[in-house]
């Protein structure tokens, strides 16, 4: 048994990576070049400041003047998605029970990321609008410089939505349902500073982190819809098949060394007539 455990354990985390790694491949693939990319940045930004969103430039500004923000908010942005496979584990081993269904939520999200980055490419504001200092990359913080090098395998021009304010969210949503503590509030300060470092750094627009919010709750919404689906069809094969499973009714027993007796023909009587004597 313990054996048939560590073997499905292991099987989960090789499904897992070769996911993740699919997925980075699959959105370097739906890549559609520099100019798509750069118009539809520029039409973020045209929305933005139509709704007076656009704080992107003060706010890397601000944190550009003062060097140890810079590297704080350089290593949160290099190191936060890490969160993600330590919910996965603390799921799989103390909420089991909640563990299938996240799970399935995170591998809808990254499906429709790439779809989107297919229909929308954006290229990051440090990359388009002035004013912005990439210094993640000046700095080359956690390996920072190599983000503005194109490489195979790479999709540089996938700003929208933020799939870091996603993972993050989805780390919160996943913390704050897995536990009844008061405490479970505070998972979603890890969302919200990460929006924060996204802007500042000059990876993301506001509007690529509402996306990143909007595409969670809409995994969550397909998720349910897909497992309820799952159910409805796997009930209607249990009530179609009532002779199986759970649905079968008991044999009667037979006594213990009798054979049963054949059942009378049909039209006979219990009674014959009487002989006609002689």
């Amino acid at each position: 048994m313990w054996k048939a455990l560590r073997a499905k354990w292991y099987a989960e985390v090789l499904l897992l990576v070769a996911g993740y790694l699919a997925f980075g491949l699959a959105r370097a693939a739906v890549d559609r070049g520099e100019p798509a990319a750069t118009i539809n940045s520029l039409r973020v930004q045209r929305l933005e400041q139509v709704l007076h969103l656009a704080i992107e430039r003060p706010l890397n500004q601000a944190i550009v003047a003062h060097p140890p923000a810079i590297w704080l908010t350089g290593c949160f942005y290099r190191l936060s998605v890490l969160a993600v496979p330590a919910v996965l584990i603390w799921l799989h081993l103390a909420r089991r029970d909640r563990y299938d269904g996240l799970r399935n939520v995170l591998i809808v999200m990254m499906l429709l990321d790439v779809l989107l980055v297919w229909l929308y490419p954006q290229a990051p504001p440090r990359f388009t609008l002035p004013g912005i200092v990439d210094y993640m990359a000046t700095y080359d913080i956690l390996g920072g410089a190599a983000s503005r090098v194109p490489r195979p395998g790479v999709n540089l021009l996938a700003a929208m939505p933020s799939m870091h304010v996603a993972w993050t969210t989805w780390c919160a949503c996943a913390v704050w349902s897995a536990l009844r503590h008061r405490a479970r509030w505070l998972a979603w300060l890890y969302p919200v500073l990460t929006s924060f470092v996204v802007l500042v750094t000059g990876h993301h627009y506001v509007l690529d982190v509402v996306a990143g919010v909007a595409l969670v709750a809409v995994a969550i919404g397909l998720s349910r819809a897909g497992s309820r689906c799952v159910r409805r069809f796997r009930s209607r094969g249990s009530v179609a098949r009532p002779e199986s499973g759970a649905w079968r009714s008991p044999r009667p027993q037979q006594p213990a060394g009798r054979t049963p007796s054949p059942p009378p023909h049909r039209g006979s009587s219990d009674h014959r007539p009487p002989s006609p004597g002689p």
